[in-house]
C-alpha cells in the first residue's frame, strides 16, 4: 500500500512539473506577440546542389505580421541567407539573384543581427546574412513566390499566400 502512495505521489508531482513548462513557454508568446504571428509567415529552404547543400534560405513575410509593413505597394520580406562554406555570404558577390513573382526587389538593404526586426523572427541562422526586401505590389496574384537563383546551383522556391 506504500508504494502505491508513493507512486501516486511522484505522478501527481511530475503532472504538475510539467504544467509548470507549459505555462512558461506561453508566456513567451505573450511577451514577444511579433515573433508568435511571424511563425505562420516564415519559410526555409536549402538549395543543393550534386547532394550538398549550397544555401540555406529564411524568409518571413512581413506584409501580415508588421503593421508598419501592411501597405498597398510593396510586398516585404526578412531574407537570411547562408553561403556554406563561404567567408562572403553577399548575394550579389555570389551570383545569386532573388526575383518575386519573377520580378527583382525594388531595395534589399542588409540588416545587423541584432536589430530587433530580425530577432523577432522566429526561425534564424546565426551565420547567414538578413535583408529587408521590397518588391512591387502586383494586384494580379494571391500567391507569392519568392525565387533564389543561382547559375551553377539551380533555384528554390518558397510560396507564401497574401
Amino acid at each position: 500500500m506504500y508504494k502505491f502512495y508513493l507512486l501516486s505521489f511522484l505522478l501527481f508531482s511530475l503532472l504538475l512539473s510539467g504544467c509548470g513548462q507549459k505555462t512558461s513557454a506561453l508566456n513567451y508568446f505573450e511577451e514577444d506577440p511579433l515573433s508568435a504571428n511571424a511563425i505562420q509567415y516564415t519559410k526555409k529552404r536549402d538549395l543543393n546542389y550534386k547532394n550538398e547543400t549550397k544555401t540555406l534560405l529564411f524568409a518571413t513575410y512581413l506584409n501580415k505580421i508588421n503593421k508598419k509593413y501592411e501597405t498597398d505597394k510593396f510586398n516585404s520580406f526578412i531574407i537570411g541567407i547562408h553561403l556554406v562554406n563561404k567567408d562572403n555570404h553577399d548575394l550579389i558577390k555570389n551570383n545569386y539573384k532573388l526575383f518575386l513573382n519573377d520580378e527583382t526587389p525594388i531595395s534589399m538593404t542588409k540588416l545587423d543581427n541584432n536589430s530587433k526586426l530580425v530577432k523577432s523572427i522566429p526561425l534564424k541562422n546565426n551565420w547567414a546574412n538578413y535583408y529587408l526586401v521590397h518588391f512591387n505590389k502586383k494586384e494580379d496574384s494571391r500567391l507569392l513566390n519568392l525565387k533564389l537563383t543561382h547559375p551553377t546551383f539551380g533555384q528554390i522556391f518558397l510560396d507564401f499566400q497574401k
